[in-house]
């Protein structure tokens, strides 16, 4: 018989929160059954799901905004324009 599981227990495996638990179960991510009014998930269930999270992590992120990425700061810039207590950079 496979090992069933508590929102908690599964909340503390995975490092989140136990609402984020029952979101993934709401979703369809995590299999999960009622028993008695309580939601339990199977160990199996879990490593599944742990399993497919980590191929996904895996994949490089990709930026929706790459404007930013390619700014370059000069001295034109706002930042370095700035007057008052604590704005001398010194760059002068």
């Amino acid at each position: 018989m496979n090992t069933l599981l508590s929102v908690k227990q599964v909340a503390f495996i995975l490092r989140v929160h136990p609402l984020t638990v029952r979101r993934y179960i709401r979703q369809k991510k995590l299999k999960a059954v009622k028993i008695g009014g309580n939601i339990r998930i199977e160990e199996n269930s879990l490593q599944d799901f742990h399993n497919e999270i980590t191929i996904t992590e895996q994949q490089p992120k990709i930026f929706k905004n790459t404007r930013f990425l390619d700014k370059q700061f000069t001295r034109d810039d706002p930042l370095f324009r700035l007057e008052g207590r604590g704005a001398g950079l010194g760059l002068k």
